[in-house]
């Protein structure tokens, strides 16, 4: 056979760009060790601001929250604020979809306010640190003894410093989204603080941050803060049952379709 007949052989033709693959790789390398770096160093700088300034140490805490999610591309949209009374002091209990949920509180909330965390937060080294500093009160769920002394401390706190309290009643965060049942022991701070309890929602969170992963996907969140609940309308009401009202207007506000 002719030599000029025979088929030509195929080269392989090289991609001129990246795989999508190798790209999403490389973007959440980068992303994770920014993160890093700017918790190091928020962490860092609240830990020592404290010893001069709580209050100042709280806006760099929230200053901190604001530039995570915009290196995120997280965009937080509030409803609601206009309810709040800038010299009253709150108990809001919140629904809980995701890891951003408390920079998503920090940015939308302009209150003084304190997180009650799980006490294993506090143990990671700077981040944990920065929690201390600004305030925030771990709490021991294997223990109810230490978790009823966290309580009382941050209903002390609640009324020595004037802030106000950030409870996610669930315990957990949801892995599909939907609002999980309450735990009626959230609901023991929120009636020995004698203060009106806040319900808000949080919605598209767990879109932006799913589960078991550490890339942030650029786009909008929703936080909508619901009407203040007087102490007083809960007179002659069990736990339980003020569970489940509260329970029921968070749902609802979680499963309206955003504005």
């Amino acid at each position: 056979m002719d030599s000029e007949n025979k088929p030509l052989s195929e080269k392989p033709v090289k991609s001129k760009f990246l795989p999508i693959e190798i790209l999403r790789t490389l973007h959440a390398v980068v992303f994770i060790s920014a993160i890093a770096i700017m918790t190091m160093l928020y962490g860092a700088v609240t830990f020592v601001t404290v010893i001069f300034s709580r209050r100042l140490a709280r806006k760099i805490a929230r200053v901190w929250s604001l530039h995570l999610l915009g290196l995120g591309g997280v965009k937080v949209n509030v409803a609601g604020g206009e309810k709040l009374d800038k010299g009253e002091r709150y108990v809001f209990m919140s629904n809980h979809q995701s890891a951003l949920d408390i920079p998503i509180i920090y940015a939308g909330i302009s209150e003084k306010i304190s997180f009650i965390a799980k006490k294993e937060l506090f143990m990671i080294p700077i981040f944990g640190w920065g929690m201390w500093a600004v305030g925030h009160i771990s709490i021991d769920r294997e223990s109810p003894r230490k978790a009823h002394a966290s309580i009382a401390k941050a209903v002390q706190k609640l009324n020595r410093e004037n802030v106000s309290l950030i409870l996610f009643p669930e315990g957990t965060r949801s892995k599909d989204g939907k609002v999980l049942d309450f735990k009626t022991a959230s609901f023991t701070l929120a009636l020995q603080a004698d203060v009106k309890l806040v319900p808000v929602a949080i919605k598209n969170a767990i879109d932006r941050l799913p589960p078991k992963t550490t890339r942030i996907v650029p786009g909008e969140v929703f936080l909508e803060i619901g009407d203040p609940i007087a102490v007083e309308e809960f007179q002659g009401s069990s736990k339980g049952e003020i569970c489940a009202r509260v329970h029921g207007v968070i749902k609802g506000m979680a499963e309206r379709e955003c504005c």
